[in-house]
């Protein structure tokens, strides 16, 4: 059974660090009535059971690695806004309207194999949502130009926790070597697409906590019992949790593609994002957080409580990361048009989104 993180409940739905900060923070396990029975019962000793459950807390809600944790998140959060206001696909439109849903996860944490407890399920993930609208410089004579607005804010309870979200992004698109809006109206069985600049502004804004009760599960080594026993953590106590990430970038993307017909727009190219500001932010407080747990069919209900106090760190995005774009669009009576983009880093941890949308254009 993998173990899930009080973020983690969120990450299911939604940068390297320069110079991480981290708040010193203490772990108390208090043992209860049912401790040394359960000790027993698994085959070793009540200190190393208070040992062992201050391991997977610390993991758990990664105590000793905040910093690593806040940037694998953000470095999903921000990379999830990557494409949501632009359009690769289509060819000198004049007017465009639409929305984009994204997600984006660190794959190198996200697939683990069953039974891995050294990090939580995902380590880094995110989700965005964006309205979107473009005008086409062809309504003014320049048909190469494109300028791009997309705009969300927001807010949703998932699991255990709250969040609002914001993102704005305003672009600029040339084309250069692509067919003219009246080339683009004559229905060739393959048409290139020309070479498409693209560069602009975008900004992403995620805000999460909880005050609510939250229960986890951990399972803790047995002796003769290969999955291990079980063991839940249930806040009844105080809770205090926020985390703020906020990403300012400036993307520089050179993209192409290729249609056929009217009908199917592969696309894709090279996005190099320039991250000039912004940050992440956490806290975390428990007091009285209630363990119980089970062995074989016996029900252990007072194995203690756990506080924890000054959990907290703040990290900062980096300069720069390259992407690759990659997309395929359907297109309906050349005015409906469904898409799916798929954005990847090379660079390890590696990140990848994906979105997809319907945009209505002419």
């Amino acid at each position: 059974m993998r173990r899930s993180s009080l973020l983690a409940a969120f990450l299911c739905l939604p940068a390297l660090v320069v110079l991480p900060r981290q708040a010193r923070a203490q772990i108390t396990i208090t043992p209860g009535t049912d401790a040394a029975a359960f000790a027993q019962a698994i085959g070793t000793t009540p200190e190393a059971l208070v040992q062992q459950i201050q391991s997977q807390v610390d993991g758990l809600f990664q105590v000793a690695n905040v910093g690593s944790f806040l940037r694998d998140f953000q470095n999903a959060q921000s990379f999830s806004t990557k494409g949501l206001g632009v359009d690769y696909a289509s060819e000198a439109t004049l007017v465009e309207a639409g929305a984009t849903l994204s997600f984006a996860s660190n794959v190198d944490k996200a697939y683990k194999p069953s039974g891995s407890y050294t990090d939580p399920p995902i380590s880094g993930g995110g989700a965005n949502f964006s309205l979107m609208a473009g005008v086409g410089g062809g309504l003014f004579g320049f048909d190469p130009l494109m300028v791009f607005g997309n705009w969300f804010k927001g807010s949703a309870s998932l699991g255990q926790l709250d969040g609002s979200y914001h993102n704005w992004g305003l672009h600029g698109q040339l084309r250069l070597f692509g067919p003219s809006r009246k080339m683009s109206a004559v229905k060739m069985l393959i048409r290139w697409g020309g070479i498409a600049i693209t560069s602009g502004a975008d900004y992403s804004r995620m805000t999460l906590s909880a005050r609510r009760s939250l229960s986890s599960t951990f399972n803790l080594a047995a002796a003769g019992i290969p999955e291990g026993a079980p063991v839940t953590i249930t806040n009844t106590g105080s809770l205090a949790f926020t985390l703020q990430q906020t990403t300012w970038s400036i993307p520089l993307e050179v993209t192409t593609s290729l249609r056929l017909l009217s009908l199917v727009t592969v696309y894709g190219g090279l996005g190099l994002d320039f991250q000039l500001g912004g940050g992440s932010d956490m806290r975390l407080d428990m007091t009285g957080a209630h363990l119980s747990g089970r062995v074989q069919g016996t029900q252990f209900n007072d194995l203690g409580t756990v506080d924890i106090n000054g959990v907290g760190g703040h990290v900062k995005p980096s300069p720069a990361r390259l992407r690759e774009i990659v997309g395929l669009q359907l297109g309906i009576l050349d005015m409906i048009r469904f898409f799916v983009q798929v954005n990847m880093t090379a660079s390890s941890p590696m990140l990848a989104s994906v979105a997809g949308g319907l945009r209505l254009a002419y």
